[in-house]
């Protein structure tokens, strides 16, 4: 592994928005032109080259003149928006006017008034600005709404305080975008020296990998047109609500900052596999076996790109767990997708032979790991499970410096709390089931009847379905008391050859089987070669004894669900009425459901009593040597 270093000069957290920036971005505003279109406003922006404006709420962008950057995305002259979400608790994406010669052949296709407009004036860039909803920052009560000057809203979208942080980009990525577009070559998937071209991002938490790996989605699809996308982050995911694996085709700009914003529909996901946490340690294992076989599928789709031009990029973001078993876990992606180019955010860490200590500049110095301690059932199962049959190739790691706001020496303040981990997974399930929640909303728990009730409930057959637990055995005699009122996986399970060719692990005639003769229904585990692949997650209504049927609210149509053959429950607590497991929504007194304690509510009440928490070293889909028979090494 080739080591390369990118140092930068001064604060890399935040790019500083001074006095002078904010007296441009209240010029700019000035110049807004006003304009009804389709039972819209839109404001066309003039800028000059060089000039920003920072962007809040959700508002429709698109370019009429020039080139606008945003994150990484060069927005071309175009009649069609891109639609921007910045929550109120996140840094402030930024709109840098670029000059480009396409000026006049856009104008062409604009109404004959937009085309006086720009005739009369010769801004090198022009921007057109629709709202979408009024942003947070925006006081405005309820009665003088009517009232409001629509300026007041675009000065509330685009004029922000200089207190709040902006997005800003390392110095260093935009060099190493360029070189590692120059590493593409001419070759084809149909030639033998083809290789994958992956970019990895790996650090800590809250290091800024997932800013990191939006923008080099951008700035890679602004030059070579798509790109494809492997979250490998169980617990703050990107695209997909926790506890999924999953691969994308991005043929869109990610310009939706916000964890509720829904994603944008010209990308798809190809690939969706179940792993039943928001971490990995829930079944190691699986987790390396589902990396490997998003990375099969990806090197497929590869494999069938028309065209002599060479296959997409690969962009992989990783988890922040680096200590222990999360380091072997992320060996295991590096393994599994063998990038060209690895980019380490945050401080690095260092081996060492003795007892660990800590150097001057604050990070923990690890003792080096004998080969003795990586000779374990646990570190041998994951070796097998992300070992691919291709040859080793070598790799670039780049030490990049965190620009993270949470590094920032300038103190920032926020007119909204920012949440935590806990209410960010919350807020991404509670938008997978309901696409018109508003994305710049803080988490808000709501009462589970109201929240699914613009839902239709959907029924599937019992008797093509199999269920089982991801962590452990599931007794035949409890599957309604465990799974009513969860949140479960509707899954195809797939079983993975040698060859890394996947297969369905329940034929159309083993489908239709029933149920037992004493009326329970089967039970399926996953074995060592099989993945759970995701066909939608679902909320367990209640089991339909009388019908034979399972009822679930589910946010996809029912025509997809046609290919489900498992239900699959892991480690994911879930409920609508409580962000935190603590906080309660009560509905208004004079309805039906005053009580909190609705259906549902007091699901798995009994798991820990009077035992104790559960160990890691209980769960028995762990390879340990003691679960396996074996004797201990000594040392």
């Amino acid at each position: 592994v080739a080591t390369a270093s990118a140092q930068s000069t001064g604060d890399m957290a935040e790019r500083p928005w001074d006095t002078r920036r904010q007296t441009r971005a209240r010029r700019i505003l000035k110049r807004a032109w006003e304009r009804p279109s389709d039972g819209f406003i839109d404001f066309f922006l003039p800028l000059r080259a060089g000039e920003e404006l920072s962007v809040a709420g959700c508002v429709d962008i698109r370019v009429v003149r020039g080139q606008v950057q945003v994150w990484g995305a060069r927005l071309q002259p175009s009649r069609a928006f891109q639609h921007i979400v910045s929550p109120p608790w996140g840094a402030l994406p930024r709109l840098f006017g670029e000059a480009s010669g396409k000026e006049e052949c856009a104008a062409d296709d604009e109404d004959i008034d937009v085309r006086e407009f720009l005739a009369q004036h010769s801004w090198p860039i022009v921007m057109c600005a629709r709202l979408v909803t009024r942003p947070s920052s925006c006081n405005i009560g309820e009665g003088d709404s009517q009232d409001t000057d629509l300026r007041e809203e675009l000065r509330a979208a685009f004029l922000l305080g200089e207190e709040r942080p902006r997005l800003c980009a390392h110095q260093s990525w935009p060099s190493l975008s360029q070189n590692f577009l120059a590493l593409r070559g001419s070759a084809t998937a149909a030639d033998s020296a083809w290789q994958p071209q992956v970019l990895l991002v790996v650090g800590a938490k809250n290091v800024g990998k997932s800013t990191c790996c939006r923008y080099f989605v951008n700035t890679l699809l602004s030059a070579v047109g798509e790109v494809f996308f492997l979250e490998t982050d169980l617990g703050q995911p990107e695209l997909t609500p926790p506890g999924l694996i999953s691969l994308h085709r991005i043929c869109a700009p990610l310009l939706n900052f916000s964890q509720a914003a829904q994603p944008d529909e010209r990308n798809k996901c190809l690939v969706s596999l179940f792993v039943g946490g928001t971490t990995p340690a829930v079944h190691p294992i699986l987790y390396a076996r589902s990396v490997r076989a998003a990375v099969d599928a990806y090197v497929e789709v590869c494999q069938k790109h028309p065209g002599p031009s060479p296959p997409p990029p690969l962009v992989v973001n990783s988890h922040g767990w680096l200590t222990g078993l999360g380091l072997e876990l992320v060996h295991a992606v590096l393994r599994a997708v063998r990038p060209q180019l690895v980019i380490r955010i945050g401080g690095t860490v260092v081996a060492l032979e003795e007892d660990s200590a800590a150097d001057d500049s604050g990070f923990t110095l690890k003792r080096k790991r004998s080969l003795l301690a990586r000779c374990g059932p646990l570190t041998q199962g994951l070796l097998e499970a992300s070992a691919r049959a291709e040859e080793e190739a070598p790799s670039v790691l780049v030490d990049v410096e965190s620009i993270a706001k949470s590094s920032s020496s300038t103190v920032r303040t926020r007119s909204v709390r920012e949440p935590l981990a806990g209410e960010l997974r919350w807020l991404r399930f509670a938008a997978y089931f309901r696409g018109d929640m508003d994305p710049c909303r803080p988490p808000m728990g709501s009462p589970l009847r109201s929240f699914f009730e613009p839902l239709p409930r959907t029924r599937l057959p019992l008797r093509r379905l199999r269920f089982g637990l991801v962590h452990g055995p599931l007794p035949t005699g409890e599957i309604e008391a465990t799974f009513t009122g969860t949140i479960v996986a509707l899954c195809s399970l797939r079983s993975i050859s040698a060859a890394g060719v996947a297969h369905p692990c329940v034929s159309e005639d083993d489908r239709e089987i029933g149920h037992h003769p004493d009326g329970t229904c089967p039970v399926v585990e996953l074995g060592e070669d099989v993945v759970a692949r995701c066909v939608a997650l679902a909320f367990v209504h209640a089991f339909d004894t009388t019908c034979n049927e399972l009822v679930v609210y589910v946010a996809g149509p029912p025509a997809a669900l046609e290919s489900v053959d498992s239900v699959l429950r892991g480690d994911i607590q879930w409920e609508p009425h409580s962000v935190r497991g603590q906080q309660v929504v009560v509905e208004h007194a004079t309805s039906l459901g005053a009580s909190p304690m609705q259906p549902f509510c007091s699901s798995w009440v009994l798991e820990g009593l009077a035992v104790g928490a559960r160990a890691p070293t209980t769960r028995t889909n762990l390879k340990r040597r003691r679960l396996e028979g074996r004797p201990k090494v000594a040392a």
